[in-house]
């Protein structure tokens, strides 16, 4: 056997910055795999300069500032790789774009990151000796992330935060301050009936997992992004674990500062998460910057806190008092005072505010103080998924706010406008926070369509002043694959990336040499079920029933046909397209059963294809362990709970 050669990866920075160690445990783990290299690293402050190796470390950005509110605000991310024979730098303009800088060298060796996990890697076997690498870019986008949903075990979050700087994420928000909702969907298996738990997720042990999140975040450099909804109740102390009716009973001390609606105060519709505040109350307004203010005092591993208001709508407070200014000049009111509260403790944490709901709507006199503390989130949760924003150039007249009785924008075009408005009050940081990976990727089987989208929508950011992305979604959105979610990070990187050859790439990479009759495959899926409308299923009345036939006809052939693709490459030599190719199989004998009911559904069978979705439940429930590392089936079945029983009545 031959003798393994030897070099050496050297650490530059002389801050020592965990996340610059970890990248260099990551490319030596890398090398190591992929050669017939000894791969070590030593200090090279005491090895000195002239010692050959690759190292690792930081440099300083031309026009970079000195760090500003929370070290947050100026973040920059930039790397330089110039590699040749095993020596040379990796560096980053930052420690978490020190890893991505090593992500990226071994991207250019040939490594591919198709989903989180082991299962999920692609590492060639070469001489990387012999390689040349030179590399030089900058983010396109500053904000570049995902928000925590759907139901999930620990495992699922590690996985994923492991996975994103590898195609270029540097951000991960935890919604609310335990996250207990999102992990107690999966613990305690509330939607499979199949599943039993010994014992309730305690919200101790969930504050326990966001913990271990941020540890996870802090030692890759990523930026961690908190809390959000909750603060309404919380500083009342009510809970707000989820969206569930409130455990606790509403105490008549707290009833004054809860919005009155129809001439009551109470928690609305008995849910805390849900409930907004007299924000013409002082006192309302004191307590709840004073549990944002400890909270911060207590978290200083938080870089941006989100401070939301209710996730109700048509909940605003009707008093004499509160109907004297719109939701959003109160909500600029109480985050301006909150500043002042954060400056008077020394805090200089970054503040996200939302635009949702009845807060689309600008304020009409209330404006920032001080607007480098605040960044703005656009989150446009009710616009189409099947059109993208660069269709938004002709933006429409909107309708004025009518405390209560808002009605919900649906087009991009709508949407837009609302954060053109805001713009005209607001000229600091903002980005989008959206919901492409929430539900409607579960209505495009094959999940071209909604990944061509998705990369519209991000190339286009910077033209509607939007510096950046996070997504709110399921964490396991990778089935049939991972394609939309590398997507989205690589675009999110490098705006100017072209779709046709990501996608080409993604898929010779995850399915090897039949990859690309994969891509057709998947691509004629989605445009078949774009053609029967499942984002738009509520209209099923106005298909034509004969081109409806036509489409799930061709569907089902679709599918039946290439099954014998997929079993051929089940025994893929490499493991990574094993696996790939075993998800699709799966994925495959889902849509076929899906495709017989929602061609019931779609026929007005309703009676039919309510008693064959249930019964295909089951079987998703009984195949939950196959694939729970890539697909939420609680929000699939959620999903089609929604198109096929909620409207089959």
């Amino acid at each position: 056997m031959a003798a393994r050669k030897s070099a050496v990866i050297y650490i530059l920075s002389t801050g020592r910055e965990e996340p610059v160690a970890y990248a260099a445990e990551e490319l030596r783990k890398y090398l190591s795999a992929m050669s017939a290299v000894e791969v070590e690293i030593r200090s090279e402050d005491r090895l000195g300069r002239d010692v050959p190796g690759i190292r690792i470390g930081l440099f300083e950005p031309e026009g970079s500032s000195p760090p500003g509110m929370g070290g947050s605000g100026d973040r920059k991310d930039e790397i330089r790789i110039r590699v040749a024979n095993g020596s040379g730098v990796i560096l980053g303009s930052n420690p978490g774009s020190a890893l991505i800088a090593v992500y990226r060298y071994l991207r250019e060796l040939g490594c591919r990151w198709v989903r989180p996990g082991i299962e999920g890697e692609v590492v060639p076997r070469i001489d990387f000796l012999s390689e040349s690498v030179e590399v030089s870019e900058a983010a396109s986008y500053r904000f570049r992330g995902i928000c925590i949903e759907g139901a999930n075990r620990l495992e699922n979050v590690v996985d994923l935060i492991e996975w994103m700087p590898k195609v270029g994420f540097n951000g991960y928000f935890v919604q609310f301050r335990e996250a207990h909702v999102f992990f107690e969907r999966w613990y305690d298996h509330a939607n499979n009936p199949l599943k039993q738990s010994d014992s309730k997720l305690t919200v101790e042990t969930s504050l326990s997992f966001v913990q271990a999140i941020a540890t996870e975040l802090k030692r890759r450099g990523m930026e961690y992004h908190a809390v959000g909804h909750g603060w309404t109740c919380t500083a009342f102390g009510i809970p707000g674990l989820g969206w569930g009716k409130a455990a606790q009973a509403e105490e008549a001390e707290v009833t004054p500062y809860l919005a009155e609606v129809n001439g009551t105060r109470g928690l609305w519709k008995g849910v805390a998460l849900d409930t907004e505040l007299c924000y013409s109350n002082p006192e309302a307004r004191r307590r709840m910057i004073g549990e944002i203010v400890q909270y911060a005092s207590e978290h200083a591993e938080v870089d941006v806190l989100h401070v939301w208001l209710s996730d109700g709508h048509n909940n605003q407070c009707e008093c004499s008092s509160c109907v004297g200014a719109t939701p959003s000049d109160w909500y600029v009111l109480l985050l301006n005072e909150l500043d002042a509260a954060l400056t008077e403790k020394g805090l200089g944490i970054r503040i996200a505010f939302l635009l949702y709901q009845e807060l689309l709507w600008a304020p009409l006199k209330e404006r920032f103080r001080h607007s480098e503390r605040f960044v703005m989130m656009f989150a446009p949760i009710t616009r189409s998924y099947r059109h993208t924003f660069a269709e938004a150039s002709v933006l429409p007249k909107m309708a004025p706010l009518t405390r209560n009785r808002i009605v919900f924008p649906l087009t991009v075009e709508e949407n837009v406008a609302f954060l053109k408005q805001w713009q005209e009050s607001f000229a600091g940081e903002a980005f989008d926070f959206d919901y492409h990976f929430m539900w409607a990727h579960q209505r495009d089987p094959g999940q071209t369509t909604i990944a061509k989208i998705l990369h519209e929508d991000i190339r286009h950011l910077r033209r509607l002043g939007l510096d950046g992305y996070f997504s709110c979604q399921v964490q396991r959105a990778f089935f049939p694959n991972g394609l939309g979610l590398t997507v989205m990070g690589m675009t999110l990187w490098d705006e100017t990336t072209d779709y046709e050859r990501l996608i080409e790439e993604y898929f010779i990479s995850a399915y090897g040499p039949d990859g690309l009759n994969c891509r057709n495959y998947l691509t004629i899926l989605s445009e078949r079920y774009e053609q029967i409308g499942l984002e738009r299923w509520a209209e099923r009345d106005r298909k034509d029933p004969t081109a409806l036939k036509a489409a799930f006809a061709e569907i089902r052939e679709l599918l039946v046909r290439f099954g014998p693709v997929i079993e051929k490459n089940l025994s893929a030599e490499q493991a990574c397209h094993s696996v790939s190719w075993r998800y699709l199989s799966k994925h495959r004998e889902i849509w076929l059963e899906m495709t017989r009911i929602l061609q019931l559904f779609y026929e007005q069978k309703l009676d039919e294809a309510r008693e064959n979705w249930a019964a295909f439940k089951l079987k998703l429930w009984e195949m939950e362990d196959e694939v729970q590392p890539v697909l939420d089936v609680h929000n699939f079945v959620i999903v089609f709970d929604w198109i096929i029983l909620d409207t089959a009545s």
